[in-house]
């Protein structure tokens, strides 16, 4: 039986929330929170009664324990509100959406390393998502600064960092620590607009505000040097979906725990997340002339997500 706690975040898509029920449950977990958001309207309703009713038929002896929301409050106020429910009741544990499906190892991964770093304050997360083209180093996971959530871990602890509404951000981006943070100016604007939207409240993410509450805090983020975790939660002209696919290459769920490699040093690896903004954030399009010249070829290709994109950006 696997003894560490998981929340599974879901909302009105059943056939997903089947798929990724289905891969939980064959770790024989010993306790699932169920976080589900209220619909917006009534045509949004059956949607959200039916995933309701997949947690009805878990035939397991699992112990679940539910939060439903009457009312629809939205992706960022519904995920935190969940998490802090779950971290409640819980010193430590493991996050789920409902379009992420979890490998074996994952849940194996997570396990492990949250025993190993649950005393090192410097750990934020441990992610199940890995968007390099080649392993880094030679050890099973390295450290990041990205603390990606399609699948991932923390503590309690760490959890209570997070300033949902990042009020610190008009002080913290005058700060030494927010120029620190990035590799170039390309970077740092790129990330100043979001987080400037995030505080603005113009992008209704949970993610946007915990990523800049670990960045305060100078938190670490453990990646694991194989993709554990598929997001199935994007359609087939998504720009990410070539990582998503990538097959699990070198985690073997056979003497699992063993077999994890662990760097000597705590170091984020610099190279390794700037292959990630380039290439999983797409930075630079943002900035000239990189952008011009992405949305000259997004307009021959394709006007109909050009169009969506500058709304979005709007």
């Amino acid at each position: 039986m696997f003894k560490i706690p998981i929340l599974f975040l879901t909302y009105n898509r059943p056939n997903l929330t089947r798929k990724s029920l289905k891969e939980i449950i064959k770790i024989n977990p010993y306790k699932i929170y169920i976080a589900n958001d209220g619909p917006k309207n009534q045509a949004d309703k059956n949607k959200v009664l039916e995933v309701r009713k997949i947690f009805k038929k878990i035939k397991t002896k699992i112990k679940i324990k539910t939060k439903y929301n009457n009312k629809n409050l939205g992706c960022k106020l519904s995920n935190v509100q969940a998490i802090d429910w779950f971290f409640k009741n819980e010193i430590q544990g493991i996050i789920l959406e409902d379009d992420c499906i979890a490998n074996k190892d994952f849940f194996l991964f997570c396990e492990n390393l949250l025993k190993k770093y649950h005393n090192n304050k410097n750990i934020f997360c441990i992610s199940g998502s890995n968007f390099q083209k080649k392993k880094i180093g030679k050890d099973s996971y390295y450290f990041s600064k990205y603390n990606h959530c399609w699948g991932w871990a923390t503590w309690r602890s760490r959890w209570k960092k997070n300033d949902v509404n990042i009020k610190f951000w008009p002080k913290f981006k005058k700060s030494k620590l927010w120029n620190n943070i990035h590799h170039n100016k390309i970077e740092k604007k790129y990330w100043t607009i979001h987080f400037e939207k995030a505080y603005k409240k113009k992008i209704d993410s949970w993610a946007y505000p915990w990523t800049l509450s670990v960045w305060k805090q100078n938190g670490i983020t453990v990646t694991p040097n194989s993709n554990l975790v598929k997001n199935i939660g994007h359609g087939l002209d998504s720009s990410h979906s070539h990582f998503m696919n990538r097959p699990i290459k070198y985690f073997n769920n056979k003497n699992f725990n063993s077999r994890i490699e662990h760097p000597k040093k705590i170091i984020i690896n610099k190279n390794a997340d700037e292959f990630v903004f380039k290439n999983h954030f797409n930075g630079y399009k943002l900035v000239w002339p990189y952008n011009f010249i992405y949305l000259i070829k997004l307009i021959i290709s394709n006007p109909l997500l050009f169009l969506s994109k500058l709304i979005a950006y709007k």
